[in-house]
């Protein structure tokens, strides 16, 4: 047989072995891979966690916006009577140069700080998915309490900025709209996520080594949507979303076995990537032998809101609401990472959700193909 015929299956069998461990092998390990197929903030929207109210709508909160500006009450009700007629186009424009620097208008997506702060509402609840990520228990500052472990002192302020916002209210079964948008965005066109889980026994407690990595295609899907099993991915070699962490695994929970920083590039329809420092896992290993749980840590709320600023008017509009108004709220409530010089927190803490779906893995190239 020729060389170019046998070298396939050679590498086959490698890949194969080195999956799963070859026969009579006593120190075989156990390998999983998956790929994520589903990714969003953990959110846990509950009645009465917005004693102030939930944030307006974006219409509504543009007449607001309007006395900020300095228009006369009479000016505001014109434009209000016209937004009702469908004549909005006056109202957009001064909208859309809201900022003010030097006196002159200004785009207000990116100079936010150039706008007056709506001082938009946020989130009061008592509990929120996470993790006490600064050490200090139920002495942490805004802390919550996480709704399954009922942990206290659990730094998520990301859901404080942004729980009272209703593109940001949900809960993980009811998924919120933002989230929702941005991942069916993404899952069919960005480079999947990878994640490959190894054990001595995932029957056992121990320790394990979690790998993500990203793909050199997107997630794979059935005609209804929903993430294909057992799909074929090539690992992309690019260091940059490479990381490989040890772990424990107890009575079925996958953690980490000290905080670690993670990095995956992403999308800057969401954003340009996820960086989360001081990191934790709180990952379930299911019966049907997926994985789904928490990742924590502390994110550049910048990263976030180039994220909703890129989108312009159209972002603001439809999915996130006021944005410099979001800017505020980020910086506000960011609570890590804070600056040498100014002493400004740089970071946000932040939870997500994962879900994955089991997949192949085999090595890639640079080629990126569809």
């Amino acid at each position: 047989m020729p060389a170019a015929v046998r070298l396939p299956f050679v590498t086959g069998l490698v890949l194969f072995g080195a999956l799963v461990g070859y026969p009579g092998d006593a120190s075989a390990k156990e390998t999983r891979t998956y790929v994520i197929s589903w990714f969003s903030q953990a959110t846990y929207s509950q009645d009465g966690d917005c004693p102030g109210g939930q944030n307006p709508e974006i219409n509504q909160q543009y007449l607001k916006n309007l006395a900020a500006l300095g228009l006369s009450p009479a000016k505001i009700e014109e434009l209000a009577r016209k937004q009702e007629d469908g004549e909005t186009t006056e109202l957009r424009d001064l909208m859309n140069g809201r900022a003010r620097i030097d006196g002159q208008p200004a785009n207000p997506f990116m100079n936010p700080a150039a706008v007056a702060d709506p001082k938009l509402n946020s989130l009061e609840g008592k509990y929120a998915y996470g993790f006490n990520l600064d050490g200090k228990g139920a002495a942490s500052p805004g802390g919550f309490e996480d709704p399954e472990t009922h942990e206290k002192g659990v730094n998520h302020a990301l859901m404080r900025a942004l729980g009272c916002t209703h593109g940001f209210r949900g809960t993980l079964t009811g998924r919120p709209t933002y989230w929702a948008w941005g991942w069916g965005q993404l899952k069919d066109s960005q480079p999947a996520w990878l994640m490959t889980v190894t054990a001595e026994d995932f029957a056992k407690d121990g320790e394990v080594t979690i790998v993500f990595d990203r793909a050199l295609e997107h997630m794979r899907s059935n005609v209804d949507g929903s993430p294909r099993h057992d799909a074929t991915y090539r690992r992309d070699p690019d260091p940059r979303s490479h990381n490989e962490f040890r772990g424990l695994l107890k009575a079925g929970e996958i953690s980490l076995a000290a905080p670690a920083t993670l990095r995956l590039m992403q999308n800057p329809l969401v954003a340009p990537e996820v960086t989360l420092t001081n990191a934790r896992f709180r990952l379930k290993v299911t019966p049907e032998k997926t994985v789904t749980g928490f990742i924590g840590g502390y994110q550049p709320w910048s990263d976030l809101y180039f994220a909703f600023a890129a989108g312009g008017p159209t972002m603001e509009i439809c999915i996130v609401g006021d944005i410099p108004g979001l800017y505020y709220l980020l910086k506000r409530h960011a609570d890590g990472e804070p600056d040498p010089k100014t002493g400004e927190n740089t970071a946000i803490s932040a939870t997500y959700y994962i879900e994955t779906t089991p997949a192949f893995i085999v090595p890639g190239d640079n080629r990126r193909t569809q």
